[in-house]
């Protein structure tokens, strides 16, 4: 098993590992008409602007996982805003109706102009987050604690006091590895979602 920093070239195999885990570890065509939708809002924002905290867990060459973060939630979704968002405004238009559906792509869609909605709370305490997707036949392998331990370190090493993340209430599997790891459930639950936090540095 190799962990290592993402290069450039792989961004298709990240963007492809978020739309094949992107329902809670199921292919995100599942839930979305547009499954590439995932990979805009949840991996390539990361790729394009913060590249030193992106990472890819590959066995005998084959890219398994990855894990990517943002050391300042705040700047990085303002940043987002500025210089991901507007690639996307012919492809993936606003239409207005976004704000009042319950439909999964025009959520998406959203948040891929709107970032800021996904700022969480204890951005003083926790200022950075991240995501980790890992294919299913590599799970319980040890594979995504690597990744975890190598973001960790290297938000730590970047200054970071603190990250957390978002996780669907109803994937106990996810809760049970991010308490393995250090991380314990934060206050203030976003709807479908509850957070789980670690303090880093200490």
């Amino acid at each position: 098993m190799i962990v290592r920093p993402c290069r450039p070239e792989d961004a298709v195999a990240v963007r492809r590992i978020c739309v094949a885990t992107g329902d809670a570890g199921e292919h995100s065509r599942h839930i979305l008409r547009d499954p590439e939708l995932m990979a805009h809002v949840f991996a390539g924002p990361y790729l394009a602007l913060q590249p030193r905290l992106c990472f890819l867990a590959e066995i005998s060459g084959q890219p398994l996982g990855y894990a990517v973060a943002a050391l300042d939630s705040t700047e990085f979704y303002h940043r987002w805003q500025r210089e991901w968002s507007p690639a996307f405004a012919v492809s993936h238009p606003l239409t207005g109706a976004e704000e009042r559906s319950d439909d999964a792509d025009e959520h998406l869609r959203l948040l891929l102009h709107r970032p800021l909605r996904m700022l969480l709370p204890d951005s003083g305490s926790y200022p950075s987050h991240l995501h980790i997707n890992v294919l299913s036949g590599a799970r319980r392998s040890g594979l995504g604690a690597v990744l975890l331990r190598t973001l960790f370190t290297a938000l730590e090493q970047a200054g970071s006091p603190g990250v957390q993340l978002g996780v669907r209430a109803t994937n106990a599997a996810a809760h049970a590895f991010y308490r393995a790891m250090g991380m314990t459930r934060l206050p203030l639950d976003d709807g479908p979602a509850i957070r789980f936090g670690r303090p880093l540095g200490g």
